[in-house]
């Protein structure tokens, strides 16, 4: 059985998974299912597990009437998935998680705290400068925030280097942003489904794109766009 909460702690998917057979607990990655780590120091079955909120600790309960904390080991979580089946294509899309990945990834992993802490996500890292991390996140030695620096340039160059490729038809007219939920409004046009829905609560019943009045505020699904926008992004990941 299932139980407790999932951790996202510092980038990491994991679940616990408690067996009333043999007492353990065995630790799955929720993307892979691969098995990252089998409990066994209680002498009878296992009944509750909690993960800590900001730290990788687990608190296991059996009836053998003991509570064990687990310590778990960033690196070896972090190394558990890869860059490529973890973190998005575009890492604007990236969220806290992803970043804290990609820190590890880098070897800054000493930073995960830090960037969690200030709510670092894809758009704010790329948006990071020598005065941010030195001024809001504290970080003082200045061949880290060197290498923080460079690692950021490379993302910046590669998001560049991907939005000149991306054909315009995935491209939504409001956003000009690469579209995750393409939906088809009365006017023959394709949007994202969130922008879209902001342009119609905001009583802007005309279209984005000819400007004259919709005829209807349905927003119909385009799942082929979305189908040929996947293909696309699982092309230019190789």
């Amino acid at each position: 059985m299932w139980s407790g909460l999932p951790s996202q702690n510092l980038g990491c998917f994991f679940y616990p998974c408690l067996r009333s057979v043999d007492k353990s607990v065995i630790i799955y990655d929720t993307n892979s299912q691969n098995v990252l780590h089998t409990l066994t120091q209680h002498t009878r079955y296992v009944t509750a597990c909690a993960f800590a909120p900001n730290t990788l600790l687990l608190a296991t309960g059996s009836m053998d009437k003991t509570v064990n904390i687990w310590q778990f080991d960033l690196e070896t979580l972090c190394q558990a998935r890869s860059m490529e089946d973890q973190l998005k294509q575009f890492p604007e899309d990236w969220s806290e998680e992803d970043v804290s990945l990609w820190l590890c990834a880098q070897g800054l992993k000493d930073l995960v705290g830090i960037f969690k802490m200030n709510n670092i996500d894809g758009k704010e890292l790329l948006n990071l400068t020598k005065e941010s991390l030195t001024g809001d996140l504290k970080i003082e030695s200045l061949g880290l925030r060197s290498k923080v620096l460079r690692k950021i340039e490379e993302l910046r160059t590669k998001v560049k280097s991907l939005s000149s490729e991306i054909p315009d038809e995935f491209i939504c007219p409001i956003t000009r942003e690469l579209m995750k939920d393409p939906v088809i409004a009365s006017d023959g046009y394709s949007y994202e489904k969130e922008a879209m829905e902001n342009w119609i609560s905001k009583k802007k019943r005309t279209s984005p794109m000819t400007n004259l009045v919709l005829p209807s505020v349905v927003l119909t699904p385009n799942r082929t766009l979305k189908m040929a926008i996947s293909r696309w992004l699982e092309t230019h990941q190789k």
